[in-house]
Formats: structure tokens, sequence, C-alpha cells
């Protein structure tokens, strides 16, 4: 890992730490759970892949209907691909932690799974 991406790592530890420390002064610290942090993840994640899909639908309109430079639209397309592919890796592996942090939390692969489904529409298998 590079010294950035340490940096960065480090910089979002402490800021976890800081907010778990003022929920505990206001009484609320149960309300940030590591379940409830998988969430905001793929909450985030799902806002960032919203915004790629709706990029790469305008690329393509674009491609489809102006026919303007070609060349440079098939470059930004696969760039933005590669971006997406990234970002539904990024998905599924959150969603695999959710899926065993919720396991743990309710203890039946059924329940656990019928809540995964609800949260996500793309069923991802529990693994046994």
């Amino acid at each position: 890992m590079n010294k950035k991406k340490t940096a960065q790592k480090k910089l979002i530890n402490e800021l976890r730490n800081q907010l778990l420390i003022q929920a505990e002064a206001l009484g609320i610290r149960d309300k940030y759970t590591p379940l409830v942090f998988e969430e905001m993840k793929l909450d985030a994640v799902r806002k960032i892949l919203t915004e790629f899909y709706m990029e790469r639908a305008n690329l393509e309109y674009e491609l489809n209907m102006f026919g303007s430079n070609k060349k440079e639209l098939l470059i930004k397309l696969e760039r933005l691909n590669s971006y997406v592919h990234k970002a539904e890796g990024i998905r599924d592996k959150h969603l695999k932690i959710f899926s065993s942090l919720l396991e743990k939390g309710l203890g039946d692969r059924k329940k656990t799974q019928k809540a995964v489904n609800r949260i996500n529409p793309v069923r991802i298998r529990i693994a046994a």
C-alpha cells in the first residue's frame, strides 16, 4: 500500500474513533455498530455506482446519437466500465461482510438471507 492510501486509512480510522467517542458522550454509541458502518459503506458504493451507470448511459447515448468523436468516447466508456467493474466488486465485498455481520447478530441463516435480499436485489448467497 502506498503512503497516500496508508495516510487516508489512518485519517478515516481516526475520524471513526472520534465519532465513536462523541457518540459515547451523547449516549448513542449503540447506533454506531459495525453493521451500521457496513450499511453506510454499501449506501456510498450504491450512490457511486448509480452515478457511474448514469454517466455510461449518457456516453452511450452521445456515441449513438451524435456521432461525435467516437474514439474519444470509446476510450471514456472503456475507462468508465473498468470503474464500474471495480465498484461492483467493492459492493459485493461489502455485501458479504454485511451478510456475515448480520448472520452473527441473527444466528439464523434463513433470516439472514431474507434480510440481505431486502437490502440487495441482486442475490448473494451466504457462504455455508
